[in-house]
């Protein structure tokens, strides 16, 4: 039966919290606020419908992998739609949901915890002990629009360092993201572009960095771990 499984990593206090890093890019928003998680999930379909086609993307990209997907980790899956897609149409044998919104985890369970693959975790991957939580390794990870919310690209690199150490020798990583909006010193902290996200792949160690597909100001990368 699909579960919240672990608590211990979780954010749970109002306000938003502080930035782990004086120069990160401190939350406009609080996600963990069910009114605003609920409010959120009503306009971001409206405001970019065509990251249905990037999910589209995301499930194509994990069906035609080389090596099965059988176990997949999603950080930051919000309501749970990519999720969805992946299970409608791959063959998953579990699909753990990470996010440090309790309100989010609750929208996504929702949606796909009726699915016996699913694995709700609630936890914060800006916390440096965060990999620990799961059992290693994953057949591929994914995410969507959530790693500029570790609030500075500085610390993609890491990030994805940490990921490919949960992957399996052969292991996909699969991110889409937003190019910075504009020129503001707080776009261009937060989001990386194409290029900047290759480097960050590459210098964690993936193999094959690649952008499969872009829409709009939206892109999918991936790599892989060497095999």
């Amino acid at each position: 039966m699909s579960k919240i499984a672990d608590q211990r990593l979780a954010p749970c206090a109002y306000p938003p919290p502080v930035p782990a890093e004086p120069d990160d890019v401190p939350l406009k928003i609080d996600l963990r606020d069910p009114v605003v998680a609920h409010t959120w999930v009503r306009e971001a379909e409206v405001k970019r419908p065509w990251r249905s086609e990037l999910r589209a993307a995301i499930a194509e990209a994990l069906g035609a992998a080389s090596l099965p997907a059988r176990r997949v980790l999603e950080l930051g899956p919000g309501p749970g739609l990519l999720a969805e897609r992946i299970l409608q149409s791959c063959a998953v044998d579990s699909y753990t949901l990470f996010d440090f919104s309790a309100a989010m985890l609750a929208l996504a369970r929702e949606r796909v915890g009726a699915h016996p693959a699913t694995t709700f975790v609630l936890g914060d991957f800006k916390q440096p002990d965060w990999a620990q939580v799961f059992e290693a390794p994953f057949d591929a990870v994914v995410a969507m629009q959530s790693v500029h919310e570790i609030r500075h690209k500085r610390h993609v690199p890491g990030l994805y360092r940490q990921i490919h150490g949960v992957l399996r020798p052969g292991g996909l990583l699969l991110v889409c993201d937003h190019v910075p909006f504009d020129d503001s010193a707080r776009a261009t902290t937060l989001h990386s572009t194409e290029e900047e996200q290759h480097a960050a792949l590459l210098s964690a160690g993936f193999l094959g960095v690649m952008t499969r597909v872009r829409i709009q100001q939206l892109y999918l990368c991936s790599g892989r771990r060497a095999a």
